[in-house]
């Protein structure tokens, strides 16, 4: 009996063992099972992006602008890397422009034939066609220049004799050589003024004479910064003096060139229009050049419209300045992890803006969520407005590494890690 029992219990005792050591052995393969699964899984999985707490920045304001337009005409100005207009004076609805119109000319001019700065470009021989729109233009009472058939310009030279010396003839000339005819002309400058936003600008011909070629001075600041944005417009414009066959020595009728900044662009008269200037001009604001397009329309005469023009481009000046608008290391925002990290996103650099007078400076943060990142790394971006003047754009970088919390925080930490 005793022998049986004890037989008995042995063999409990040995299927107890056995159970244990199943249950051991396959807890062991279930926690290997897990490990291989959750172990490499948990240290590759995305940790959650720390939103960032954006700060604000107000810049201070100036007094408001205040520019010295004369008590006539049409007048507007603006930064020729702007949009839009800084002041106006007069009225907006359109005036004549006269010979502003030759920029319009020699722009669609170029699109047709373009000119690289310093080049020549094709010959054109002069027939008596040319000679018999010297004749026409000399019965409009328009400026002219002399001109003999089989003499030979460059289409450079054609150019310099109409925006420097504002001959009608040779712009005419320009434009049969160019597009055949005069309609031909128009249809292309009516393509080219409604692909570059000028559909306020009217045409009857391109020389300059009609009373319809007409212009706000809005449109005309516009042409500018178009005519400037082009070398070869923009070299010649600004030309003083230049040689060219049969008529020698040319002199631009701009007549305050280099006076006060102008740096350019057209003159033009006629008894409609009064005198006008399409001008550019570069100023100093605080120690950089700023360059400003205008246009002032209908001026009494050639001597008050250019003093105009100087008071207009010297008063301008005085309303502009630089804001510092977000300092160089300046805090922007902060961020907070999950696991304890922490970083600040500051400005890489300051971000100095042109302000116009009392023009509001608008300084927007886009900071991005982020899990981690090392020290410097740009993380947003800060971008600065003001009113009239292109934005200028800084980044925005982690003033501290944003770290990985490591391989004890993903282990202990599984619903942080795979429900975020």
């Amino acid at each position: 009996m005793s022998s049986e029992y004890e037989q008995t219990r042995t063999r409990l005792s040995r299927q107890q063992i056995y159970r244990r050591r199943r249950i051991v052995v396959f807890g062991l393969l279930a926690v290997l099972v897990a490990t291989g699964v959750y172990v490499p899984s948990a240290l590759a999985a995305p940790l959650e992006a720390a939103q960032p707490e954006v700060r604000t920045i107000e810049p201070a304001v100036a007094e408001a602008a205040s520019v010295e337009w004369p008590d006539y005409g049409r007048g507007a100005i603006g930064l020729v890397d702007g949009t839009g207009v800084l002041s106006t004076n007069g009225v907006e609805d359109p005036g004549v422009i006269a010979s502003v119109t030759k920029i319009v000319t020699n722009l669609v001019v170029l699109q047709e034939h373009p000119l690289a700065p310093g080049e020549d470009g094709p010959s054109v021989t002069m027939t008596q066609t040319d000679v018999d729109l010297w004749n026409y233009w000399v019965a409009d009472n328009a400026s002219v220049q002399p001109v003999a058939a089989g003499t030979v310009f460059t289409q450079r030279e054609l150019m310099e004799l109409s925006l420097v010396s504002s001959a009608a003839n040779y712009t005419n000339s320009l434009i049969v050589w160019a597009f055949g005819d005069m309609e031909t002309f128009l249809g292309a400058a009516r393509t080219w003024l409604d692909a570059n936003g000028l559909g306020g600008v009217q045409l009857e011909e391109g020389v300059g004479l009609a009373p319809g070629n007409t212009a706000t001075a809005s449109d005309l600041v516009a042409l500018a910064r178009i005519a400037l944005a082009d070398p070869t417009i923009a070299e010649i414009a600004g030309t003083k003096t230049a040689e060219v066959p049969l008529v020698g020595t040319i002199e631009n009728t701009n007549t305050v060139l280099g006076v006060g900044g102008v740096t350019g662009l057209k003159t033009g008269y006629t008894t409609e229009a009064g005198y006008n200037l399409l001008f550019s001009a570069t100023v100093d604001v605080d120690g950089a050049p700023v360059t400003l397009v205008g246009a002032l329309l209908g001026g009494p005469s050639r001597t008050a419209t250019d003093q105009a023009v100087v008071q207009i481009v010297a008063s301008a000046a005085a309303n502009l300045h630089r804001v510092t608008a977000v300092e160089a290391g300046a805090e922007l925002g902060d961020y907070e992890t999950e696991w304890g990290g922490a970083t600040t996103a500051t400005a890489a650099e300051a971000a100095t803006a042109l302000v116009w007078g009392d023009g509001a400076v608008t300084v927007s943060i886009d900071l991005e969520p982020v899990a981690t990142a090392e020290q410097g790394e740009r993380i947003g971006t800060v971008t600065v407005s003001t009113p009239g003047a292109p934005d200028v754009e800084i980044a925005a970088n982690a003033a501290e590494a944003l770290e990985d919390p490591g391989v004890l925080w993903r282990l202990t930490n599984p619903v942080e890690l795979f429900t975020s």
